[in-house]
């Protein structure tokens, strides 16, 4: 009884769930000649059939989908059957109205047309994306709005029959191309619709005249409207252009109203293309980029011209050329050019003091191969001028890039060449070629520190820090490496090849001497011994030997700059011991023109011999004490 049971529930269940549900939508309309999609809600998984009755009425077919179009007028029964059971539904099929009549398959924008149906009792509308057309419900009498194609519709009993209409407007347009046009010349105008219909005209033929393909020809200098006319079934459109003839024109040049001795002005006009001039050039001379340069004191007239429809047109401007009071000069950089900040120092050398110090920085942006500088309103003195690139990596310690560089062409201030200047003058034209490092790769390095020692000759124990050292060599006078000291006094040099290099510290503050004839070989490719000491009283930094801090093993020396001399003379030593020395120089006969005896105190000093009162020429110092025996020839060039 329990089994049997069960059964009978399984069964009970299973016809359960494959109930059929409604056809879906179950009653509706439709037109003769539109179909209307039905559904069946079957869950039973199983396929069925569709059919209607009568036929005559509707079609349909179609499985899980069914398609019901309308043939007749009438009503007509839709069937839906599968092994689940049917499913019925009841639709109205009506008729479409007449079709529309009357009204042109065209008609321009604030026109109307009147459409009519034959079905009475229907209404009319329109439909299209922008409007482009109303029509009255009732009298079916439409109106263009904008122009463009839409539908008219006429409903009757939902059912309406529909036909596609036209509004026409007037073209839009407007005329493109050049605005200008020298006599004797052509230019053409095109209309923007793309279109070579249309009617062209010029409102004054004497001035330009245009033909029937928009081509504008330049007849005398002045304007001319030209109007393009463009007529549709709806009217006549047109667009005009300004059209100026000329018999050719130069812009006003722009520039500096001065510029000084020396110095240079950026200058530029319009066309492009033309060329610079400047007269007199004895004045001022011009290159073909525009950049005036200041010859002397006076006034020049620069030049330039161009070509303007056809014909050399020339433009004038004067600028005055005043004399500087002061030193000035170019940053070159060769053939490359540089694009960067460019600082310049203004250096005193002091030889009484030993003061070596910057008088005055400026910074000037370079675009290109050279940058000017200038200083004024100086005090009679003399001058060292250094310059230094704000981006290069050599100022980081780095193994390439431009380096600081002296006037004109050296990284050490002992080889500068120095300006004389007296206040009021112009020191003109003292230029400044910028000196590239080179990189290197080696086995060998160079190392020491820069300590404080006070004017004696002890090794001392405060570093220097932050000092600027250089390396050069000594074999294609190069400067391969810089860095800069720790905090505890000490550099490096590394990656170096083997060969003989000079070392020394480049600072403002202080006089200093370089560390000669390192040399580095396979057999000894390094160096840790490279000292320099600093003296605070002197205001001198030196080579110092120092060999397990004992100075009685510092090796004696001498060595004088600058050299060429203007006349004054510095005597920089390095001694052991406190010792007495003469000072001899000679004429190249060797007649002894002057004599002096000094005290060379321990460790390093300077004094200074005045040679102003010699002529121009070469000559031969001697320099003797008990440890040091000197000679060397010294030029001077007043």
């Amino acid at each position: 009884m329990r089994l049997f049971t069960l059964t009978m529930l399984a069964m009970f269940f299973s016809f359960a769930s494959f109930a059929i549900g409604p056809i879906s939508p179950s009653s509706g309309g439709l037109c003769i000649g539109s179909c209307l999609y039905l559904s069946a809600d079957s869950t039973s998984g199983l396929g069925g059939s569709w059919s209607c009755s009568p036929t005559s009425v509707a079609t349909i077919g179609g499985t899980t989908i069914g398609s019901l179009c309308g043939v007749s007028a009438g009503v007509v029964t839709v069937t839906y059957t599968n092994s689940a059971g049917t499913s019925y539904g009841t639709y109205t099929v009506s008729p479409v109205p007449s079709p529309i009549t009357g009204g042109p398959t065209s008609f321009c924008v604030g026109s109307t047309a009147t459409f009519m149906d034959a079905t009475p009792g229907g209404v009319w509308s329109t439909t299209a994306y922008t409007g482009y057309a109303t029509v009255g419900a009732a009298t079916g009498i439409a109106t263009g709005v904008t122009p463009g194609m839409f539908y008219l519709h006429y409903t009757v009993g939902g059912c309406a029959y529909t036909t596609m209409d036209t509004v026409l407007g007037t073209t839009g347009h407007f005329i493109g191309g050049p605005s200008t046009v020298c006599v004797g010349s052509t230019i053409t105008l095109v209309d923007s619709t793309g279109s070579s219909g249309g009617a062209w005209s010029s409102s004054s033929p004497a001035i330009a005249t245009v033909s029937t393909a928009g081509v504008v020809t330049g007849v005398a200098a002045g304007t001319a409207t030209i109007s393009l006319a463009i007529t549709s079934v709806c009217g006549t459109t047109y667009s005009t252009h300004v059209v100026t003839v000329t018999t050719g024109s130069i812009g006003s040049i722009s520039g500096p109203a001065a510029i000084t001795v020396g110095g240079t002005g950026l200058f530029s006009c319009s066309p492009a293309g033309g060329t610079w001039s400047s007269t007199p050039t004895s004045v001022a001379t011009i290159d073909a980029a525009g950049t005036a340069t200041g010859v002397s004191v006076g006034a020049a007239v620069i030049s330039y011209t161009a070509i303007s429809c056809g014909s050399p047109l020339t433009t004038t401007t004067t600028v005055s050329v005043n004399a500087l009071d002061g030193i000035s000069g170019h940053v070159n950089f060769g053939s490359a050019a540089y694009y960067g900040n460019v600082k310049v120092w203004l250096i005193t050398y002091n030889p009484s003091t030993f003061d070596l110090q910057a008088s005055d920085s400026m910074t000037y942006y370079c675009m290109g191969t050279s940058v000017y500088y200038q200083f004024t309103g100086l005090a009679s003195d003399s001058f060292r001028i250094k310059a230094s690139v704000g981006d290069s990596s050599f100022l980081g310690g780095g193994t390439t890039g431009y380096i600081p560089t002296y006037h004109n062409s050296t990284f050490y201030w002992h080889d500068a060449n120095v300006v004389y200047h007296t206040a009021g003058t112009s020191d003109i034209n003292k230029d400044i070629n910028m000196l590239t490092g080179t990189a290197t790769s080696g086995p060998g390095f160079i190392a020491g520190n820069v300590l404080t020692g006070a004017n004696r000759g002890t090794s001392g124990s405060t570093p220097v820090v932050n000092l600027h050292i250089v390396a050069k060599s000594n074999t294609t006078g190069n400067v391969v490496q810089m860095a800069y000291t720790d905090a505890t006094g000490h550099y490096t040099l590394s990656s170096l090849p083997y060969d003989s290099y000079t070392v020394f510290p480049d600072s403002l503050n202080y006089t200093t001497m370089p560390y000669t004839a390192i040399t580095l070989s396979s057999g000894s490719p390094s160096t840790s011994a490279a000292t320099f000491m600093q003296h605070t009283i002197s205001m001198s930094i030196t080579p110092y030997t120092e060999r397990a801090n004992s100075v009685n093993t510092q090796v004696a020396s001498v060595s004088v700059y600058p050299n060429p001399t203007s006349g004054k003379l510095n005597l920089f030593w390095n001694e052991t011991a406190t010792e007495k020395a003469t000072i001899a120089i000679s004429d190249i006969t060797g007649r002894e023109i002057y004599s002096n005896t000094i005290t060379m105190t321990e460790g390093s000093g300077v004094t200074a011999v005045d040679l102003s009162s010699f002529t121009n020429g070469m000559y031969i110092i001697t320099v003797k004490s008990a440890s040091i025996n000197y000679n060397n020839k010294i030029e001077i060039q007043h």
